[in-house]
């Protein structure tokens, strides 16, 4: 798997930069936590402050475009970012019962 970083920006207000790369893959289009493991080996920086917004790749093709934002807080991170999978799992309990 290789990861070539395109762009990079600053976004202040929100203690965070956007980045932008490409992707290149053998296999099947690579999972988010491997993407971030790749992303934090290559910056060198802790997985928890990498969040991963999407991976779109080609059909066909083995390359994807990421979209990632780097906060330099962890808190900052988990006010911003939005917690899906923890609302998924609240509503399959309250279906349970």
């Amino acid at each position: 798997m290789q990861l070539n970083i395109i762009e990079k920006k600053e976004e202040p207000l929100l203690s965070r930069t956007m980045l932008e790369a490409n992707l290149e893959f053998d296999k099947s289009t690579p999972s988010y936590q491997e993407v971030t493991s790749l992303l934090a080996i290559n910056l060198k920086i802790d997985e928890k402050l990498i969040a991963i917004r999407h991976i779109y790749n080609s059909f066909g093709d083995r390359k994807a475009n990421v979209i990632a934002y780097l906060y330099t807080d962890e808190k900052k991170k988990e006010l911003i970012e939005p917690k899906i999978k923890e609302k998924k799992e609240k509503t399959k309990k309250d279906v349970k019962k």
